[in-house]
């Protein structure tokens, strides 16, 4: 699904059984070991804290860039941008905007088609590349197309 929620509740999840098996161990040391082997569990605490620490910083990164609407990779954007340009009436992809919601892509393009065109075929070239894109990538889930007239 690649979302970075379901993504980010299984590491806690990791997390909470990994810490758990160190605190369990510092435990077991500490009692077991006796006298001169109390500290075990105050180690098992910062190995703990230290393996929250880690995930906390590793997956905060990834949620921060969907919250503030990060563009996917370079790679996504071009192959969006050659399914596009290869539609039957358009000229040139001007603009190509994407941004992550959830785990959706949502699309905003400005494509360049013939200033001559009627108002009828340019919606149609629209809604074409609309449905290409969408239905080559799953991820997308809806593209918003601006006409412009091509600059000639």
């Amino acid at each position: 699904m690649d979302s970075s929620a379901v993504r980010t509740d299984a590491w806690h999840h990791r997390s909470d059984a990994i810490t758990s098996l160190a605190a369990a161990i510092g435990i077991s040391v500490a009692l077991i070991g006796g006298k001169g082997y109390e500290s075990a569990d105050d180690v098992a605490a910062i190995v703990a804290a230290a393996i929250i620490a880690w995930n906390g910083c590793r997956l905060l990164r990834p949620a921060m860039s969907e919250l503030m609407d990060r563009a996917p990779s370079r790679e996504m954007i071009e192959r969006i941008r050659r399914i596009a340009q290869a539609v039957p009436g358009v000229e040139a992809v001007e603009k190509c905007l994407v941004r992550k919601m959830g785990y959706n892509y949502y699309v905003d393009m400005h494509v360049e088609v013939d200033p001559q065109m009627t108002v009828q075929r340019s919606h149609e070239i629209a809604h074409d590349v609309k449905d290409q894109i969408r239905s080559r990538i799953d991820a997308v889930r809806d593209v918003l197309v601006h006409i412009e007239p091509a600059k000639k």
